[in-house]
């Protein structure tokens, strides 16, 4: 009996190691799927050159964002596949800390972009029909998301996937109010003798 059990724990251990080999080589066949397709998350830190440090409305953007604590200025353009499914993902709501930028190829194209993906009314999208602002910048390429820091741009890189877009989007947390001004605000100091 001894010696059947052996063979029995054997076999299943072989067993357990090719299934092992399996999964692992079905992990691999899906990394390269997607790389393939180009939905790996790879963004790329983009070079600034002037524009780092620079206040955002030196370079033709909305003068708010001059006084921004903390934000993202994302480029999008309506002939390109990933600005168009970070539209979609956007659901026609913009993040507050979120500017968009439509370049597109004219005033008709803009509409229509912005129409299909809900942004016509959404606050802060604005549109760059001849590339104006993105020429001031030296871009050439979307989507890409500058980084905002105190009103100066501080960083920019691609942005791949919506899933990237939404790990980049500062979202202060908001300390709430503490208890110590709560009580200086109860007491009245001149109560006190």
């Amino acid at each position: 009996m001894a010696p059947v059990l052996t063979i029995l724990v054997g076999a299943l251990a072989l067993v357990v190691a090719l299934l092992f080999a399996i999964v692992v080589e079905l992990c691999r066949d899906v990394r390269q799927l997607r790389d393939a397709l180009g939905i790996l998350d790879r963004p790329m830190e983009i070079e600034l050159g002037d524009a780092l440090g620079g206040a955002p409305s030196a370079f033709g953007l909305p003068r708010p964002l001059d006084d921004l604590p903390a934000g993202i200025v994302l480029f999008l353009s309506d002939r390109c596949a990933t600005c168009d499914a970070l539209a979609s993902g956007l659901a026609g709501s913009v993040p507050r800390s979120v500017w968009i930028v439509i370049e597109a190829q004219g005033p008709q194209a803009a509409h229509d972009f912005l129409t299909r993906h809900d942004l016509v009314s959404a606050p802060r999208v604005c549109v760059d029909v001849a590339s104006e602002i993105a020429g001031r910048l030296g871009l050439r390429t979307t989507p890409v998301a500058f980084r905002l820091s105190e009103g100066r741009i501080t960083g920019a890189t691609t942005v791949p996937s919506s899933r990237y877009l939404s790990s980049i989007v500062p979202n202060p947390i908001r300390l709430e109010r503490s208890t110590s001004s709560v009580l200086k605000e109860e007491i009245s100091y001149d109560k006190i003798v």
